[in-house]
């Protein structure tokens, strides 16, 4: 039964993200609660994305790894502490969202690689980066919120929304 919702935890886990970027200024514990609801409402979607086993252990990864950030932030560590855990953690993340994206097909692979890809050169050059944390937000926060809407609609969640036909 649960797993007939699961399609529709992509809508939920954008509605943390953006929650988080536009609370995180305002206050960094609300920001961080809504970084909890946007990394671990996609757990289960893992399992339903396209990917061998090693595609999805990094999007477990991922998702553990950054929820356990948002936690170390809410419970008072540092700023660059949390910021060099989290550039870490785009590691699986970069390898999860490209590596399930090269399965699926239309705009969640259009947007997924390329996403991907974005994330694992930040990650690897972010301390090298003038603003990175602009730079970042530049591509990844539209980035994300596309393709969270992309596979919620590959996993047929908007259809139900949005019925398409006739």
């Amino acid at each position: 039964m649960f797993t007939d919702y699961i399609k529709y935890l992509p809508l939920l886990s954008m509605c943390g993200w953006i929650a988080m970027f536009a609370s995180k200024h305002k206050s960094l514990f609300f920001g961080d609660c809504m970084g909890l609801v946007y990394h671990l409402a996609l757990v289960p979607v893992v399992a339903l994305l396209p990917g061998s086993a090693e595609i999805k252990f990094a999007g477990y990864i991922w998702l553990m790894s950054d929820a356990m950030v948002d936690m170390a932030s809410i419970n008072g560590a540092g700023h660059q502490t949390t910021w060099t855990a989290r550039m870490c953690a785009h590691l699986p993340a970069s390898i999860w969202i490209g590596g399930a994206s090269l399965g699926m097909t239309g705009v969640a692979r259009f947007i997924g690689v390329p996403l991907g890809a974005g994330l694992f050169l930040h990650a690897l050059l972010g301390a090298r980066i003038h603003n990175t944390k602009q730079v970042l937000g530049a591509f990844v926060v539209p980035g994300m919120i596309a393709w969270l809407l992309s596979i919620a609609c590959w996993l047929g969640a908007l259809n139900v929304i949005v019925p398409v036909g006739h």
